[in-house]
């Protein structure tokens, strides 16, 4: 086995500088491992909204510029509120939404940690070769999304059901003429005290399964398994892994979301109707993609070598590896 001389523990600047040389010597590795997957998608993506569900985006963005759904002097009615067009754009949005979330990122991030890793330890990589994990590793990784999507959701529901028993609580205790605007008041403030303490918990457990790809990629470890990996390894290391965290999540807005949001605005100038805005998005969202290939590499980098780092500190690895290519010197 060939040991990298930079298997070492390493400051945040090393890391970043670390996962920039990596990211340039394999350039077209890492983007091929995520163009293979991404690419594909962004097709079926692209079909979906823009082609098979054209006419329910168009009908959803035409009521969006509307002022109202009532028509002057008319009673109220709902009868112009587009329930199949909205039923249909937002199916197919989450249904994209979840299945990315779920199987493609799993995947693609799995076969990232592997080239990442490969590249890092010294060994040969390839686009084809990083997708070489096992049928196991690939439940593994799709069955640990599963989890933490049932975690997120679970403690959102959890949030969401104190907040409405609060304001549930709260309006019976109010009586008067002006009890439903201070019903109204009193459950704003809920949803907003809600958003504000889940924030933090949410990102607790996200920062503490930060590194489970890697503990099911790298260690070959199960779904529960390699979650249970991933808070030990954060372990008091959190403040640390919560400022990489932030850093790369500042470096994906400039990558991706920015570049974004810029085309957004300069088509936006040009004004135009539905038709005008479909085209729009349509364009934003291939940017949106490229900049997800180009850039994703680059952020799962530091979170891999963010794994090794701590490997090193916590359990020597570096050693481990030198003693186990003293081993193999001795046997040849």
């Amino acid at each position: 086995m060939k040991i990298a001389p930079r298997l070492r523990p390493m400051s945040i600047g090393d890391m970043f500088d670390a996962a920039f040389r990596l990211y340039r010597q394999h350039f077209l590795t890492f983007v091929g491992v995520v163009a293979l997957l991404q690419l594909p998608m962004a097709i079926v993506q692209f079909l979906l909204q823009y082609v098979v569900g054209r006419q329910a985006t168009l009908e959803v963005l035409r009521f969006s510029q509307r002022s109202t759904i009532f028509s002057p002097g008319s009673p109220p009615t709902l009868s112009a509120f587009p329930f199949n067009a909205f039923l249909t754009f937002y199916a197919i949005t989450i249904g994209l939404a979840v299945f990315q979330a779920l199987i493609v990122q799993s995947l693609l991030t799995g076969a990232l940690a592997n080239a990442i890793a490969r590249s890092y330890l010294g060994q040969p990589v390839s686009i084809l070769g990083s997708y070489q994990l096992g049928l196991r590793r690939y439940a593994a990784l799709v069955a640990s999304s599963l989890l933490l999507f049932l975690l997120g959701a679970t403690t959102i529901g959890l949030f969401a059901g104190c907040s409405a028993a609060g304001i549930v609580a709260l309006g019976s205790t109010l009586s008067g003429p002006r009890a439903s605007v201070a019903a109204g008041v009193l459950g704003l403030l809920a949803v907003l005290a809600m958003i504000v303490l889940l924030i933090p918990v949410v990102l607790f457990f996200f920062i503490r399964f930060i590194l489970t790809t890697q503990a099911i990629v790298l260690e070959g470890r199960g779904p529960l398994a390699g979650l249970g990996r991933s808070w030990r390894l954060i372990g008091t290391s959190f403040w640390r892994a919560l400022l990489v965290f932030v850093l790369v999540l500042v470096l994906s807005y400039i990558i991706s979301l920015i570049p974004s949001l810029l085309v957004t605005f300069g088509l936006g100038l040009f004004g135009g109707g539905a038709a005008a805005q479909l085209r729009n998005q349509a364009i934003a969202s291939f940017v949106s993609q490229l900049g997800l290939i180009l850039g994703l590499p680059l952020l799962f980098s530091i979170y891999t070598l963010l794994y090794y780092d701590l490997r090193v500190r916590k359990e020597g690895y570096d050693l481990e590896l030198m003693a186990e290519s003293a081993e193999l010197g001795t046997e040849h």
